[in-house]
């Protein structure tokens, strides 16, 4: 996996997402982005006890300014 200066993974190549990676690539606080996909405002996947979220979708939410419809 690539690494950023600081040795975070980075989250412009990473695909799949965990809550801090998704804070960190949206500008948001961790707890932000739990209440939001809890809330259902952004797209996000519940694994367990861990969200997960696809960079690809959060561009897409970012882009129209609403949780995408999922490919049917």
């Amino acid at each position: 996996m690539s690494q950023g200066k600081e040795g975070m993974v980075d989250t412009l190549t990473k695909e799949v997402l965990n809550v801090e990676e998704a804070a960190e690539f949206l500008g948001f606080a961790p707890y932000t982005i739990r209440e939001k996909a809890r809330e259902g405002e952004i797209p996000a996947r519940k694994i367990g006890r861990e969200w997960r979220f696809s960079r690809r979708m959060l561009l897409e939410w970012l882009e129209c300014g609403s949780t995408p419809k999922a490919p049917t």
